[in-house]
C-alpha cells in the first residue's frame, strides 16, 4: 500500500466535544498527580533499575530519538507533496504538518522557559538534579537549559506529529500509537524526563494537532 492509498482524499476536523474536554481534563488530572506525588518516587527507581545491558541500553536509547523518525517522516511527506503535482491526498499533508512543526516548536521552548523544572538527573555542567543533589523544583521564566525538564520537548514532538499523521492515515493506528507509547518508555528507562514532563509534553502536542487541524478546516 503507498503513502497516497493511506491517506484519504478528505478528513474532518477533530471535534472539541464534552468528551474530548473530559479526556483532557483527566490527563491534566493525571499529570499534576504525578508532579506532585509519583516523579521523584519514579525517577530514583528508574535510576536504581537502569539497565546494564549495551542492547537494552541501545533499544531504550532509539525509543527516547523517536521523534526524529517522525521528523524524517514529515520531511519525507513534504518533499512527495511538492515534487509530485499528481499527489492530491499526500498534499493535503503538507500545511498541517508545517503548522504543527512551527507551534510545536515555539511551544516547546516557550513551555520551558515559563516553568523552569529541574531534570530528574544531572547531564551537563552539573546541572541541579533530583538524583544528583536532592532538588526538584520549578525555577519560572528560566532561560537556562538546566531548568527546562517539563514539558517533554520529545513527548511533545511525538504526540503532535504521531496524532496528526494518526488523523490522515488511520489506517496506521497501531503504529502511531506504538510510536507514542515507545517515546513514553524510552525517555522513562533513560531517566531523562519525569512522567510528568512526559504527559504534560503529551498533552500539549495533541492539542496542538487538533487546533492546526480544526483550524486548517475552518479555512477551506
Amino acid at each position: 500500500m503507498t503513502l497516497q492509498q493511506l491517506i484519504p482524499p478528505t478528513t474532518s476536523s477533530i471535534a472539541f466535544s464534552h468528551r474530548v474536554y473530559s479526556y483532557y481534563s483527566i490527563a491534566i488530572i493525571f499529570m499534576l498527580v504525578s508532579v506532585l506525588f509519583i516523579d521523584r518516587a519514579l525517577a530514583e527507581y528508574l535510576h536504581q533499575l537502569k539497565p546494564h545491558s549495551p542492547i537494552l541500553n541501545t533499544c531504550y536509547l532509539l525509543l527516547s530519538k523517536i521523534p526524529l523518525a517522525l521528523e524524517v517522516l514529515a520531511g519525507v511527506i513534504i518533499l512527495s507533496g511538492l515534487f509530485n503535482q499528481y499527489r492530491v491526498n499526500v498534499k493535503q499533508l503538507i500545511k498541517p504538518i508545517i503548522y504543527v512543526v512551527i507551534a510545536a516548536s515555539v511551544i516547546r521552548v516557550s513551555a520551558k522557559v515559563i516553568f523552569g523544572r529541574t531534570w530528574p538527573e544531572t547531564w551537563t555542567n552539573n546541572n541541579p538534579s533530583w538524583i544528583e543533589h536532592g532538588v526538584e523544583a520549578f525555577y519560572p521564566f528560566s532561560m537556562s537549559v538546566s531548568y527546562h525538564s517539563f514539558p517533554s520537548g520529545h513527548a511533545l514532538f511525538t504526540f503532535a506529529l504521531a496524532s496528526l499523521f494518526w488523523h490522515f492515515m488511520p489506517k496506521l493506528y497501531w503504529l502511531w500509537i506504538s510510536l507514542m507509547v515507545g517515546v513514553i518508555i524510552g525517555q522513562l528507562a533513560q531517566n531523562y524526563h519525569y512522567l510528568g514532563d512526559l504527559l504534560a509534553g503529551a498533552i500539549l502536542g495533541i492539542l496542538i494537532t487538533q487546533l492546526v487541524v480544526n483550524l486548517i478546516d475552518k479555512r477551506k
